[in-house]
Formats: C-alpha cells, structure tokens, sequence
C-alpha cells in the first residue's frame, strides 16, 4: 500500500475539543492506537475544562487548555508551541481516524522531504443519521476526493504540516479567526504563498461523526465558510481554480442561481415558454456538471434521498453564490473611491462637470424659491390667510376650536378650528398685529427668506473644507429640499421654524443658552418640526434654556386660554379628541399609532393622563430626582459631540414620529448635510451612493412622489436608514474625533 524510503519523522496529533462526550472518545481512541513509540499527542481544551475522564487522565495524551474560549486557531497553535514532534498531525475531535492514515501522512514527508503540507478526506460512510448529514459529509468527501494532487489550501480537519514551516509563518490566524472558520484555509494560502508545496491525498480518510441540521448546515456555511471565505478571497484579489472554485463549480454556481429565477418569471404567459426552457437547461447543466457526486448519493443514500441531495446541492450552491455576491458588493462599495484614470488625466474636464452639477443644482434652488414667492403673490398664501382669521378670533377672545366656542360664536361668519396649538395663538401677533394680512405676508416671505440664507450659510461652513466645490453643494442642497416651494407659496412657518432652530444651535455652540432656549419656544410654533430638537438642552449646562423655553411657551398658552376664557382642562380632552381628525392623514408615523387610542374612545383620556402620572410618581419616587435627571444628560454622549450629526437624528427621528406634510421637509435638512459629510471624510463608493439616495428622497418633485406607488413608504425607509447611518456616525464621533468638525459650530 505504502511504503517509507526516507527518515522516520515523529508526529505530533493535536486535537482541539470543547467537551468529553462522544464522539470526541471514540476519536481520540482511534488517533491513539495509530501512534507510533516516538509520537505524542495533544488534546487542546478551548477554554477552562471540566474534570477530565479518568480513562484520558491515564492515556498517553498530553492535556492543554486555553484557558477561556479563544477558538479552534488558538488552541492548536498553543499544541503546536509544544509539540516536540517534526510533523504536526491536526484532527477534529468529531473524525475518527482509519488505522491507516497516521501511517500514510508519515509516509508522505518520508518520501518527500520536500512537502510541506498534506490533508485527506471524509469517507464515504459518515456515521451521523440523517438526509442533511449525509449529503453534507458526502459533499465534502465528493469535493476532495475529485481533486487529488497539488493544493493551494489546506483543511485541519486532517492534516499535517512539518511543526518549523507552520511555526514560521506565525502559525493559525487566531486573532482574525477566534471561531471554527477557515483558520486552515488562510494558512495554506499563505504557506503556498511562501513557495510550501501542499497535497491533498484522498486515501488519508476519516469518519465523521458530526449530525447536521437544515438550519446549522445554511448558517455554518454561510457565516464561518461563505463569507470569511469570500472576503479573503477578495482580498487577495485572486480566486483559486481547485476545489469547489473549479470552473464546473462556478458553472455550477450560475447555473443554481438561475434557475429559481427562470422558474419564477416562467409564471408571466408571456414569457412562460423561454423561461420554462432556460429552467430546463440550467438543470441538465447542474446534472451533467455534478453526475459523479449525484452518483454517490444514489449508490450510498438510494433514489429518494439522491433526489433529496440534488435540491440540497442547489441550496448549498445558490446561497454559497449569494453570500460571495453580496460580499463583493460589499467589499466593492467599502473601497476609497478613486476617479478612472481618463478623467484624472482631465483635470480641467472633472472641474466643469462639477461647475455644471452645481450650477443646475443652483437653478433647481432658484426655481424652488421663485416658483413659491410668484405663485404666493398671485394666488395668496392659503394657510397664511387662516392664521390670520385665528388670530382676529384670538383678537375677538374667541379660541378658534368648535368644541370650546359658543353657539354664538360659531356663526360668526369666519369662524373656524385651528391646527395649533395654544401658545401658537399670541405668537400670531407678530405677523399680522401691525400689517395685518399683507404685512404678514411680507413678513413670512423674509423671515422665510433670511432662514434659507442663515440655513445656506449653515451648509456652506459644513462642507466647505473639502473645497469650495463642496461648500457650494453645502449652501444649494438644503434650498432645493422638496417642498420649500409649497411652504413659500401657502405661507407655512416650516422654513422659520428651521431657521429658528438653527439658531439656537448656534447659540447653543457659543454657549448662550437662554436666547437659544427661546428660539427654540418661537419654533414651538410648529411641534411637529421642533419637539424633537429639544435634546441640544439636554446636558446640564444647557437646562437653563431649556427651562426658559418651557416657561415662555406655558406663559404664552395661559395669555391664550385667559384670554378666551377656556379651563385648561376642558381644552386638553378637545385638543385630544382633535388631534385624530388630522393626524395620520399626511404619512404613517408613531403619533398616529397612540393617537389613535384616543380617538376609539375619548373616556380614555383622562385615564390615559392619570396612568401617565402615576408611572411619572412612581419612577421619581424609585429611582430618585437626581438620578432620573442623570439619564437625561446624555453623558455618553460628550458635550463637544458633533451638533451637526445630533441635529440629523433629531430630524430624522421628529420627521418618522409625528405627522408632516411635504413642506416640512426643509427639517431634514441637517441629515442631508451630516451625510454629505460622511461621504466627505470616507469618499467610498457606498457613502457617495448613499449621499446621493438621500439628495434624491428630498429633491424629488412631489407630483413624482405622488404619482409613483409606495415612493412615500420608500422615502421614510430611506430617512430611517440615513438616521441609523447618521446616528452610528455620532456615537462613533462622541468618543474619537474624526475629520473636521463644523456644521453648527
């Protein structure tokens, strides 16, 4: 069978474990009785061990442990900085090893001084039951032993290695690998990097004894081969050509991922018959490519479970192309973004490409605003023209709400019910108190107008440090947002609202506190837009603004109550059985989704408002004052956290959670600018990509969004995603500084 004709090499097994039951027994036993006089072996435990079994105690294995679980990788190679044997012989502790392999592995470095490494096979008798056991392990038996020979990988499952070259190239990558993963694949590259020659001899055979499931065979090979696999693959930017990267593997892969499709499409009349063949064709090319492995399974499984295995080798296949897919994807969108080398070699032409980006992203800002203003002039700022009817009502000490007026003041021939809120009321004063409707209207436009500039402003100093080019894109974006143009033509305070938020961040920065907190009252106007804005006042240095804010707001809703003479509390059961009839009507969002209990039943009101209390009085009694008012300080998050990223989450989180119509789009604008600058620091493809979807969702024109199906449902999904990217980004930004930080600083 075989025979030695050069040195006589010691081995030394190592057989790294997690357990003493079965079937680690019966393997150990197996790799015992083939060791020579002069060999040793090693057991590893990979982590602290239970009481070892007496019968292991007084064996002629040498027991080791990692101490805790540190994984496969790092428990050989501590075997093999001990090992005093020349060749090391590493075995599963679920493969039990026929009597002849130890004495064929020391056969192939006896005959061969100049082999550097050799591994076998699974038989073709795997001892677990079961239809997924059985193809798993006949695959993999199928896969090696179809490619005897010359081998750029290596498998620890059952293999050897001569101990100086393994311990020259640093051994196993146990920091990289701390799980069972492909540890050995990304050793034999290296070792065949550096000029070992490796060998896979399929007659080198053990049994294994490991019971596979549906679930743990797709995670196993997608999570700890697929993958990792994958990634280092792309790595090295070389893809190997033997095992099962062969081309009739890769025909293979293409085949199975076609299939399904073909099969899918084949239900469109149409196209019923082509698909139908393509189906057809891409399962002859699977049969005929994969003839011999289905030949095993019937001759070892018989017909029903051959069938069985052939939809489980198409399974296998497609999800093993699918990972490999989307890892490169991911590996390709992951890389720095680089210009081809003919426009680099242009650098006049990629200035003019960049001048002509922003000069139509200039007009596309100038439309915005043009269209709005003219449209306003002739036809009227619509909501403008109710504020001012609420405020003369207001005037008139009637509040503007059917449920709280008098018969009396119903007729009134101008009545109508307001969307806001109390203290909105007063503020309308300052629109209309000395110009009345016109002069409210000059007023909104310029207040609108100056919010844009101080917001362009804003966007310039974000990004002007990657160039002028990108402080350009910095100052347009946020103007040409999506529905500036509505708010500009219905005389909505959004724009404002923005405005006077991003002033109190600015005032914020310069740590003025106060007047902060009352710009952020002011844009109260509008709570949709600027509730969520009030986390900038959440550090302790800051609550004095906040307390300011509040106290202008609780002041300005008792001038408006008092003043209509309406109890407090009698408004607050109307407002909330008001609220129903215009939430939710503009987008899906998690106020509606609690509002919505109030308007099956407004009895719950005041039991939803006393449970409300109670949970309050019963946590500050728990927890303590202080310390409920430390979870409020947000002191994971520095104070010099960037204001920038922190706006975007508010923004995000204010534009998902209660209702908006499409001209408050303008309060996304600090996520498109965090984006934009994310892009900026990494330039990789997938950031850029991302920037652009997110300039797309605020830049698209309304009717398109209207006319498009499931284009709004797209839009929230693709604003939660950027606040998941935005919010990442600042918690990353609270503990490490990264790139230049400007924004509302």
């Amino acid at each position: 069978m075989f025979v030695l004709t050069g040195a006589h090499p010691s081995l030394t097994l190592v057989m790294p474990t997690i357990g003493w039951e079965e079937p680690f027994a019966c393997c150990v036993r197996a790799v015992l009785a083939g060791l020579g006089p002069l060999d040793e072996a090693l057991v590893v435990f990979d982590g602290m061990p239970p009481p070892a079994p007496e019968w292991l105690r007084h064996s002629r294995a040498g027991l080791l442990n990692t101490g805790e679980r540190s994984g496969p990788a790092a428990a050989r190679n501590l075997a093999a900085r001990t090992a005093c044997g020349e060749i090391l012989v590493f075995v599963d502790a679920d493969v039990e090893l026929h009597p002849d392999a130890l004495e064929r592995i020391r056969a192939q470095f006896a005959n061969d001084p100049e082999l550097a490494a050799v591994f076998g096979s699974y038989d073709d008798r795997p001892s677990a039951p079961g239809v997924v056991s059985r193809f798993r392990n006949l695959l993999h038996h199928h896969t090696h032993s179809s490619h005897p020979g010359p081998a750029t990988t290596f498998w620890a499952g059952c293999g050897a290695v001569r101990r100086q070259a393994f311990l020259d190239l640093g051994g196993f990558d146990a920091e990289a690998y701390d799980r069972p993963c492909i540890e050995d694949i990304e050793f034999g590259l290296r070792l065949s990097d550096a000029g070992g020659r490796i060998e896979l001899d399929p007659s080198i055979q053990g049994t294994h004894h490991k019971r596979w499931t549906l679930r743990s065979m797709v995670t196993t090979d997608i999570q700890q081969r697929a993958i990792p696999w994958s990634q280092l693959l792309l790595q090295r930017r070389q893809l190997p050509t033997t095992l099962n990267l062969n081309p009739a593997a890769r025909l293979s892969a293409a085949a199975s991922l076609l299939l399904p499709f073909a099969l899918l499409a084949a239900l469109i009349p149409v196209l019923r018959p082509w698909c139908l063949a393509l189906g057809c064709g891409c399962l002859a090319l699977l049969l005929a490519l994969n003839r011999e492995f289905y030949g095993l399974l019937l001759r070892r499984c018989g017909p029903l479970e051959a069938v069985l295995g052939i939809g489980l080798h198409g399974l296998y296949l497609t999800y093993s192309s699918v990972s490999f897919g989307l890892v490169a994807v991911n590996t390709t969108l992951r890389r720095p973004l680089r210009l081809p080398m003919w426009l680099q070699a242009r650098p006049i032409l990629w200035r003019r490409l960049l001048t002509s980006g922003l000069i139509l992203l200039g007009l596309l800002s100038l439309a915005t605003i043009g269209r709005g203003l003219l449209v306003s002039w002739y036809l009227g700022p619509h909501d403008l023209l109710e504020r001012f009817v609420e405020w003369n009502l207001f005037q008139q000490g009637v509040y503007p709400a059917a449920d709280l007026a008098t018969p009396l003041q119903q007729a009134l021939p101008d009545f109508r019910t307001t969307v806001y809120l109390p203290w909105a009321l007063p503020m309308f004063g300052l629109l209309f108190a000395w110009g009345g409707m016109q002069g409210g209207t000059l007023m909104i436009h310029a207040l609108s107008l100056v919010s844009l500039l101080l917001i362009a402003a804003i966007g310039w100093r974000s990004l002007r440090p990657w160039g002028r080019w990108a402080g350009w894109l910095g100052a347009l974006a946020p103007v040409a947002i999506n529905g500036n143009n509505t708010a500009l033509q219905n005389g909505q305070f959004s724009i404002i609202c923005m405005g006077l938020i991003s002033l109190q961040w600015l005032l914020l920065q310069r740590n003025r506190p106060l007047p902060a907190g009352l710009c952020w009252a002011l844009a109260m106007v509008k709570p949709q837009i600027a509730a969520t804005f009030a986390v900038s006042f959440l550090w302790r240095s800051r609550w004095g603004g906040l307390v300011v804010g509040l106290g202008l707001l609780c002041g300005l809703t008792w001038v408006a109550l008092a003043h209509t003479h309406v109890d407090p509390y009698v408004y607050l059961l109307s407002w909330l059985q008001l609220l129903p009839s215009f939430a939710g009507k503009v987008n899906l969002n998690v106020a509606y989704g609690l509002v919505d209990l109030f308007e099956r039943s407004a009895a719950l009101a005041p039991f939803a408002l006393f449970a409300i209390g109670l949970v309050v009085m019963v946590a500050l009694i728990r927890v303590g004052g202080r310390r409920l008012l430390g979870i409020f300080q947000m002191a994971s998050w520095p104070q010099q956290a960037d204001p920038l990223l922190l706006a975007g989450v508010c923004s995000v989180v204010g534009e998902l959670a209660f209702y908006h119509h499409h001209y408050d789009n303008i309060m996304l604008y600090p996520v498109l600018l965090a984006v934009f600058r994310l892009a900026l620091r990494r330039l990789r493809l997938l950031d850029v990509l991302l920037a652009t979807l997110m300039a797309a969702s605020v830049w698209m024109p309304q009717r398109l969004v209207e006319a498009l199906p499931g284009s709004a449902i797209l839009q929230a999904m693709i604003w939660l995603w950027m606040g998941a990217i935005v919010l990442r980004a600042l918690w990353i930004d609270s503990t490490v500084a990264v790139g230049p930080r400007t924004g509302f600083g």
